[in-house]
């Protein structure tokens, strides 16, 4: 065999391979979506809060409040905080199609003082299994509550 037949049957090799590529990408891609279609999906009005500025010991409570927009029952199945200070409440109910619920949170400003950043992380059946709400504010520890 010549080199150019050589080379012209690699070529044809390359360009086949890499059309295999996209059609099996095409196809993961459209079974994704459909897949999609098929799942509740969580939507927050809000995934940030601030709670601004705070005495040291007050509480704050928040509602974060969101819709099931999907096509199936949205069930949260756990709702974590990333430290002691904050703790959530939801409903163990499943949440129906177009309905709306809240996760309620509680921070106790106690123990730590000046900026906070906290994270609570949902888990859920949604498109986005796992969503991360924040909240902000500062604790003034100047002066007791």
């Amino acid at each position: 065999m010549s080199g150019s037949i050589k080379i012209m049957i690699k070529r044809s090799n390359l360009i086949l391979g890499l059309l295999l590529f996209f059609v099996s990408n095409i196809y993961a891609q459209s079974d994704s979506t459909k897949k999609n279609k098929d799942q509740p999906v969580i939507s927050f009005e809000s995934d940030m809060h601030d709670f601004g500025t705070i005495k040291k010991g007050e509480i704050i409570n928040y509602d974060y409040k969101f819709t099931n927009t999907g096509n199936q029952p949205l069930i949260i199945e756990n709702v974590t905080t990333g430290c002691d200070c904050t703790t959530p409440d939801w409903s163990k109910v499943p949440v129906n199609i177009g309905e709306s619920a809240t996760i309620h949170i509680t921070y106790k400003s106690e123990e730590e003082g000046g900026d906070q950043a906290k994270e609570i992380t949902v888990y859920s059946n949604s498109n986005t299994p796992v969503k991360v709400l924040r909240f902000t504010g500062y604790v003034d520890y100047s002066t007791p509550k």
